[in-house]
This record gives structure tokens, sequence and C-alpha cells, in this order.
């Protein structure tokens, strides 16, 4: 039973991978992977669905809509009022004035990655981050002629520098120091080490990938993404006007630590500060325009939520199967190296239940008693890397929904994400590792 159980929930991993590169919609597929799993692992059908299933579903719903609602909204106010643009262009004339060719397009990258750590490390939870960078990315993608299947993959490079960086204000740094007792620069060195790792890597590898994609003749091109066509006798919100709603959002969170009132404070000032500089078409008002705006931002909010949240259910109903204890157990009892340990545990745990906050609360407690001898400081730093490493697979909720954003199938963007999310997280995570076991001290 234990061996049919095991194979269930991998075949149900492997078809949640295929089907989303295939394009189905995992609002069913998910549930029919999780329909799979009950059943092989002889779970009560209806309590399955209508508690596990449903309460893990409800859950996330509840705890994250308005934070998706208000950062998308925010992403298609800059998008439509022509704010990105303005970052985009005033970014790209001041540190790539005279840069053309390959050089530019290597400066917009690092621009991309750089906006998008201040953005997560400024409190912004990190898929949030990526809709409010979007539109800055696809405007600098447009400046550099980037073929835009290599969008999403420089969108994640900030948010995975943030993310594993010490001192983020982010979950995966604040729940190992709950749970641990650390502080948020615990392991301060080996994590500024894997921070650049993850930074460098990213923009080194899209950057390559960039060039030889142009080399074989590819070039931006807008594809299905909506935007509003650019005019000459358009006006386009100052800098200040178009930095003015992420500065209030970064203020209010770091003097209120509400992510939600932060957000929505940005959504206000967004609107008052670039509502004037919508451009309405022929025969509709500025207020309709507006309208317009946000009612698609509402539509994506709410696609996005119910992807991420059928994952969440599907992974729940994982969780209550007999083998998936039996699975962490397996890996805790791994003869390896203590910190290759933390690596593996968290990554594998994160993939199995699709959620970098639920990986951590199950294995941090798992690991500190099994790791008695290991500095606490050392097992948070190479633990929030870790989260990193599988948080990106092809059936994750950020990943299915980022993909349509930027217009892209799996098959066409998923790739750069895997170098900058996966493999180059993972290198840092391994490199934070072994700093950790030979000099402990940095712990």
């Amino acid at each position: 039973m234990q061996i049919i159980g095991l194979l269930s929930i991998l075949i149900a991993f492997v078809a949640l991978v295929y089907f989303s590169f295939k394009g189905y919609s995992l609002l069913y597929v998910a549930p029919l992977c999780a329909l799979f799993v009950a059943i092989c692992n002889q779970l009560p059908l209806l309590t399955s669905f209508t508690q596990v299933f449903m309460g893990a579903f409800s859950g996330i719903v509840m705890d994250l809509f308005l934070i998706f609602l208000s950062a998308i909204l925010m992403g298609r106010l800059y998008m439509d009022s022509g704010a990105a643009l303005s970052i985009a262009k005033f970014l790209m004339n001041l540190f790539g004035r005279n840069a053309t060719g390959r050089r530019k397009q290597t400066i917009a990258i690092a621009i991309c990655g750089l906006t998008g750590f201040a953005l997560a490390y400024g409190g912004i939870d990190t898929f949030c981050v990526l809709f409010t960078l979007f539109p800055v990315v696809l405007t600098l993608c447009k400046e550099a002629d980037i073929p835009r299947k290599y969008m999403l993959g420089i969108l994640n490079i900030g948010v995975a520098t943030a993310a594993v960086s010490p001192g983020a204000p982010l979950v995966p740094n604040y729940i190992p120091m709950e749970i641990l007792g650390t502080s948020s620069y615990a392991g301060l060195i080996p994590g500024i080490v894997a921070a650049l790792i993850v930074f460098l890597g990213g923009v080194i590898y899209c950057s390559r990938a960039v060039h030889m994609a142009c080399d074989r003749g590819l070039h931006f091109e807008y594809g299905p993404v909506k935007v509003a066509p650019e005019r000459e006798d358009r006006k386009y919100p100052h800098i200040l006007l178009a930095i003015l709603p992420i500065v209030s959002v970064i203020i209010v969170f770091n003097l209120t630590g509400a992510l939600v009132a932060a957000l929505f404070t940005g959504d206000i000032v967004a609107l008052l500060a670039l509502g004037y500089f919508y451009c309405p078409q022929e025969g509709q008002s500025k207020i309709r325009a507006i309208a317009t705006s946000l009612n698609e931002g509402c539509k994506t909010a709410a696609e996005s939520i119910c992807l991420m949240a059928i994952l969440v259910g599907f992974a729940a109903v994982v969780q209550s199967t007999p083998v998936f204890n039996n699975i962490v157990e397996s890996i805790m009892g791994l003869p390896i190296p203590a910190m290759m340990l933390v690596v593996l545990a968290v990554a594998v745990i994160v993939a199995f239940t699709g959620s970098p906050p639920a990986g951590l609360k199950i294995v941090l407690p798992l690991l500190s008693a099994a790791l008695a001898g290991v500095a606490p400081a050392a097992i948070h730093r190479v633990a929030t890397i870790s989260t990193q490493t599988f948080d990106t697979l092809p059936f994750q909720g950020a990943v299915i929904v980022t993909l349509g954003l930027c217009g892209l199938t799996h098959k066409e963007g998923y790739f750069p994400v895997l170098m900058t999310t996966v493999v180059w997280t993972g290198v840092a995570a391994i490199v934070a590792a072994i700093m950790l076991t030979l000099f402990p001290g940095l712990a």
C-alpha cells in the first residue's frame, strides 16, 4: 500500500507538470490529480474534498485575495497610465544613455533585477512584485529589443535575490525566525554570497541567452500581450510621480507592517497621481478608461488566486496521506552532511507542498530536532535559500499566472525561469551549505 501511495503522488505530480506544459487548465487538472491520490491512498473521498481540499483552497483565498487584488490593480495602473514606460525610460537614460546592442540589453536586464530586488526587499510579497514589476520589464524589453520569451526569467531575478537575502522582511526569512529563534540576519555572510550568486547568475545567464537569441534573428514583439500603443502626443508621468505609489507602499508597510493596507494605499496614490495620464480611446471618457483598466485587473486577480488556491488544495490532499509522513521521515534519515540535508529536505518538502511557508513549518521543527548540534542560524539561512529552489516548478501557481501575463506557454517561457529560480538558487543553496559546513562560525 505504501508503494502504491508513493507512486500515486509521483504520478500526480508528473501529470500536473505534463498537462501544465500542454496548456490544460489546472482548475480541473489539479482536482482530478487530488482525486487520484485520494483513491490510491484509500482516503475518504468526501472528507478529502469538502474539508481538506476546499479547506486549504478557501484558506488561501481568505489570506491572499486582497493582497493579489491590490497588487495586480497597481500593476494595471502602472501599465495603462504610462508610468511604467516613464520608469523604464528614466532608468535606461540614467544607466544606458549611450548604450546600444548587447550592452544595452545587459544593462536593461540588470536594471530589471535591481528594481525587483528593491521592491521585494522593501517588504512587498514576492508574488505581488512580479505583477507590479511586469509593465516595467515589458517596456524595458521593448526599449532594449529583448525577446519576450525571456521576460519571466528576467522578472524573477530580483525577486529570487531578495527572497534569499539576510534581513528581508519576507515569509521565507520570517518563519525560521519564529521557529528557530534566530534573527533576520542569521548567516549574514553566506546569505550575502548566495544573493550575489542568484543575482549575477541570473543576469549573466539571461544576457547570454538574449544575445544568442538575437543572433538567431529573434526580436521583441508584444504578441498576445495587450498594451496601449505608444503615441507621440501622449503625456507621460514625470519620474517622481511614477515612483510615488511604489514609495508609498514601502513607507506604509515599514511603518505599519500591514501589507494589505500598504498596497491599497499604493492603489489610491496611483489613481490620484497617474489617473490624469490615462489616454482614452476615441469616444471614451478618461473615467471609463480607468474603469476598464481596473475591471481587467480584477479579472486577473480572481484568476490568479484561484490558480494558486487550487494547487494548495491539491497539496493539502497529498499532505493528508500516510505516505507523505513516511517521505518526510525517509529524507530526514539520509546519511549526508547536516547542511546538505537541510538543502534537500526543504527543497523536496516545498516541492510537495507547493508553498515555502507550508514546507518550512513542516520541516524546520524536524530539522531542528534531528540536527541538535548545528547552529540554528545556519539551518535558518540554508533553509531560507533552499525554499526558492523548487518553489517555481512548472505546475506552481505563480509560474502559470505570470506566464499567462507575459502571453507565453510553458514551452516558450519556462526554461529561463528554471535557470534563474531553480538552477542558480540551487547553486546558491549548495554554496551556502558548504560555507557553513567548512566554517560554522559564519552562522
